[in-house]
């Protein structure tokens, strides 16, 4: 393996050129042995390299899979990135050349001309060198690497043609160029071996010389941490013309869990002043390649991403890169499995802005906005006034504070010292899934801002929380979650205040498959992931759940990976949103629309004990592509479609109107409201 030479009378090659340097062998036992033995007299030879990616994955045990972030991407999915990255790139080089070459091949003597050309080209493409800084086990290098060898033997092929020879344009393309990172040593060993089988296999289909030795250590793959060094610096990645790859998937709030604070401490430190520390960790791979195209050492990235990296925070990143270049490629909401669950991502390609041509699935559009959209730019929008102080995320209790049902209305004529009630601190208590689902009939102990001398005085509910929740509280960050243990760790006094006086408010689950406002009756407490609008009139009922308001809250909104759920943020679906301004009239006949809406969710409702808002809307989503007169839930559909109507004439808009003339009327009106408002 090392030298070469005669073996039990067969000429072996050279091959070893460090690659199995390593000495370290694993016991083997007599069935590990004749495993071995059966599997080396199998036929090898047309193995696809990229099923080490799932070798890589499967090696890997849950908690470091999940501690990663670490997933596989097929090869469908990596060429719908190599190929308009990469390869357009260089294809539209080559037709050029091709072009030229054959003018000057149809010319007296201009033959030698056109190899010289093609030479300078195969020199070109023996020069590129496409970075992975997120390889595993090496699949987009290898998709890379198979295209250059295409278009490198297209090239040799033409010259051939113009009467070249073998010793005028050897084989240049070689695993040398693709270069990776990877801080998973397994994987770093993987990608090694995917890349040579992968070359080996393209050789032995096109024939050519093999080198001498076979095979050798390729230094291009990099064992590290593809953003930290060690001493917490930002780590330098090597030039590459080109930068592919499928980044980790790990959400802001888990990196604390799973990579440690220290680390997650010290990158949103490092990359403080380019990304904001809510970012999720995928977010990290494209801003460094942005910031490698921006100082001119990279021409063209692409990347595949959680889908969440449209929205919220994670879209700095892709803010950054409109800012210094442009997105040219995109594939925003694709389904993606990953551990046996579907998750949505997103794909994207960008350069500094010279690519003139942009993709947007697949089809031509005139621009790509940052969240991976090419409607209007609704991220222009801005808050709005009118809207300012009446949407608010409910309280985060911080312990369980919900108690059964049956045991609150046992406390709540229980007498107390002073004559105290406990129904002022036991409310019934909703979160997002009561909404949506079957009410869980849930209540809450709620001592709101009170003072601890007060909040003993409700003797069971007190003892209740001193018990369960006290303990749990003492060892919290926040000094005040510790000392205040009795309340709710975000109280929101701001939300009880526009909420005092009103006989009930409206509901919108802050993360739902649907965008459901419904009704809240006062006094119920509304949890965290319930998004709070203090209106308790039917106009603005009507209106946030027309299609309109649902249209814009699914574009300023984010998703959730897993489900594809719509997470609405108040700050960005709610106080940017233009109501109209209606007449008496107009808004009469919004009021009895919202009215009849609900009407009917609760006649479909009570028909069926099983029934839920979410299954409602589903059927509705399936009657608006197939109509059914005979479906229950059909009401329901005309119902909305009147309220749509209603909300459109408020409005002075005929109805119906596409999604991007909503979106688009909207956005006017918000940046005309904006503008005239007092700074």
């Amino acid at each position: 393996m090392q030298h070469g030479g005669e073996f039990w009378g067969s000429d072996v090659r050279h091959f070893n050129g460090g690659l199995f340097d390593d000495g370290f062998a694993l016991p083997v036992t007599a069935p590990d042995a004749d495993a071995l033995v059966a599997a080396a007299k199998l036929d090898w030879a047309e193995v696809e390299p990229a099923i080490f990616g799932t070798l890589f994955e499967d090696s890997l045990d849950a908690k470091t899979r999940s501690q990663r972030g670490a997933h596989y991407t097929s090869v469908p999915d990596i060429e719908r990135v190599v190929d308009p990255v990469l390869m357009l790139d260089l294809n539209r080089e080559w037709e050029g050349v091709k072009a030229e070459t054959a003018k000057l091949a149809a010319m007296r003597s201009g033959q030698r001309h056109a190899v010289t050309q093609l030479q300078a080209f195969q020199g070109r493409l023996g020069a590129v060198h496409v970075l992975d800084p997120a390889c595993g086990s090496g699949n987009f290098l290898y998709v890379a690497l198979k295209k250059l060898l295409d278009l490198e033997h297209e090239v040799r092929l033409t010259a051939f043609e113009y009467g070249a020879g073998d010793f005028d344009l050897p084989p240049l393309v070689h695993p040398r160029q693709t270069l990776g990172i990877e801080v998973e040593p397994f994987a770093h060993e993987l990608a090694s071996i995917t890349l040579w089988i992968g070359y080996f296999q393209w050789k032995r289909a096109h024939g050519g010389d093999w080198p001498t030795p076979v095979l050798e250590r390729l230094t291009n793959i990099q064992h590290h941490d593809a953003l930290l060094n060690e001493d917490g610096s930002e780590f330098a990645w090597p030039a590459a013309e080109y930068i592919v790859g499928n980044p980790p998937f790990l959400g802001d709030k888990m990196m604390n869990q799973r990579l440690g604070s220290e680390y997650t401490a010290t990158l949103r430190q490092t990359y403080g002043d380019r990304l904001p520390g809510q970012s999720d960790l995928v977010c990290y791979w494209p801003e460094k390649a942005r910031a490698a195209i921006e100082a001119g050492t990279t021409r063209r990235a692409g990347f595949v991403a959680t889908n969440s990296i449209r929205g919220g925070k994670n879209r700095t990143v892709l803010e950054r890169i409109k800012t210094t270049g442009d997105i040219f490629m995109a594939w925003p909401d694709e389904p993606w499995l990953q551990d046996g669950a579907a998750v949505r991502v997103s794909l994207f390609g960008f350069d500094r802005g010279q690519e003139q041509e942009h993709l947007l699935n697949g089809q031509r559009v005139p621009s790509i906005n940052a969240d991976l959209s090419a409607r209007a730019d609704v991220n222009q929008a801005k808050p709005l006034a009118e809207n300012a102080n009446i949407s608010f995320i409910g309280t985060q209790k911080g312990g369980a504070f919900d108690i059964p049902g049956e045991l609150a209305k046992q406390w709540l004529n229980l007498p107390n010292p002073d004559g105290v009630r406990n129904a002022d601190v036991l409310k019934p208590w909703v979160n997002g899934m009561d909404l949506i689902r079957r009410p869980s009939g849930k209540w809450v102990i709620d001592f709101a801002q009170m003072d601890q001398i007060e909040a003993a005085q409700y003797l069971l509910p007190f003892e209740y929380v001193e018990k369960h929740i006290k303990a749990g509280r003492l060892n919290l960050r926040r000094s005040n979650h510790v000392t205040y243990w009795w309340r709710h760790q975000e109280s929101r006094p701001g939300m009880r205040q526009k909420l005092a006086g009103l006989p009930r408010f409206i509901g919108i689950p802050r993360v739902a498959k649907h965008l459901l406002p419904v009704w809240i009756t006062a006094g119920t407490l509304p949890d965290s992931q319930v998004v709070v609008i203090a209106r308790e009139d039917e106009f603005a009922f009507g209106v946030l759940n027309s299609s309109l308001h649902k249209v814009w809250g699914r574009a300023q909104g984010t998703y959730m990976g897993v489900g594809n759920d719509l997470r609405y943020t108040p700050s960005t679906c709610f106080e940017t949103f233009p109501f109209p301004q209606p007449s008496d009239a107009q808004r009469a006949e919004i009021e009895k629309w919202a009215k009849y809406v609900v009407q009917v969710r609760e006649h479909l409702l009570a028909q069926d004990p099983k029934a839920t808002l979410t299954g409602l809307y589903n059927a509705v989503a399936d009657l608006r592509q197939q109509p059914d007169a005979t479906h229950a839930a059909s009401a329901l559909v005309n119902a909305h479609e009147r309220l749509d109507q209603a909300v459109a004439a408020a409005y002075g808009w005929d109805w119906p109107l596409s999604e991007d003339e909503v979106l688009s009327r909207l956005l006017a009106l918000n940046l005309e409201r904006a503008a005239g408002q007092t700074p």
